[in-house]
């Protein structure tokens, strides 16, 4: 949708734009992320939570590539 992407686009805009000048050198420091914490949460927390969600995430994808392959039964591999 053109108008969804216009509305991002000028929101990234702005952000980058709210950026100190030594912040937009040293290159994005800061990103947009869709999370379930709340408001306010305390900054060491929020971080281990995300980590340990990352690291849940990680681990099962590697228990997912671990898993044999199986085809249904009335085909061949």
């Amino acid at each position: 949708m053109v108008r969804g992407k216009q509305n991002a686009e000028l929101a990234l805009k702005k952000f980058a734009d709210s950026q100190s000048s030594s912040d937009q050198h040293e290159g994005w420091r800061y990103f947009f992320e869709k999370t379930n914490l709340a408001a306010g949460t305390d900054p060491a927390q929020a971080t281990r939570r995300r980590q340990a969600e990352l690291e849940k995430r990680e681990s099962k994808v590697a228990d997912e590539a671990d898993a044999p392959i199986r085809f249904p039964s009335n085909t061949q591999p």
